[in-house]
């Protein structure tokens, strides 16, 4: 009896440490796939956070964005969009099989990303913790976009923003304009 608790006891030991090593293992997978992602500064500006745009963040300060976290903000905005887009996919052929004489575009009902310029303004909360608000639109940059919040009403999935939190390595708050 006491060989066969010697042994469930060894055999639960061994475990636990084969999860730690998978558990390691996806985490460097996970940190080798942000590595490779290119990042297209032609893309996207960062634009420092200015108190007077309260409604952005409350109670944060400004910050600065390493590459690595460019990197961590393109495989974060890449995952919102591929849960995004099958929805999308999905009102776009329900509404298209319902109304065929609407003639519409599925490109007006997904994202795709290439097609989009992008605004950073990057904060810590008053966790600590660093976060950007991320501001999209298509089309080409206009005059002061580079270092003014652009801001639209209405105009479709041209134009959508979300806040990424850096520290917790999500987003939320994703919100894509209507059509007038």
């Amino acid at each position: 009896m006491k060989n066969i608790i010697y042994i469930i006891i060894s055999l639960i030991i061994l475990s636990c440490g084969q999860i730690e090593k998978k558990i390691e293992k996806n985490h460097e997978k996970e940190i080798r796939q942000v590595e490779k992602i290119k990042i297209d500064s032609s893309k996207y500006t960062v634009i420092l956070f200015d108190s007077t745009n309260y409604w952005i963040f409350k109670n944060a300060k400004p910050t600065e964005l390493t590459e690595k976290d460019l990197k961590s903000i393109e495989k974060i905005l890449n995952e919102c969009i591929k849960e995004y887009n099958p929805e999308q996919e999905r009102r776009y052929n329900k509404i298209h099989k319902e109304h065929p004489e609407y003639n519409l575009k599925i490109n007006h009902f997904i994202i795709e990303l290439d097609h989009y310029k992008r605004q950073y303004v990057p904060v810590i909360n008053e966790k600590g913790e660093m976060e950007v608000w991320v501001n999209c639109f298509c089309g080409n940059w206009g005059i002061n976009d580079r270092t003014n919040i652009l801001i639209v009403e209405d105009g479709g999935n041209c134009y959508f923003n979300l806040k990424i939190n850096l520290t917790k390595e999500n987003y939320y708050d994703l919100m894509v304009n209507g059509n007038a």
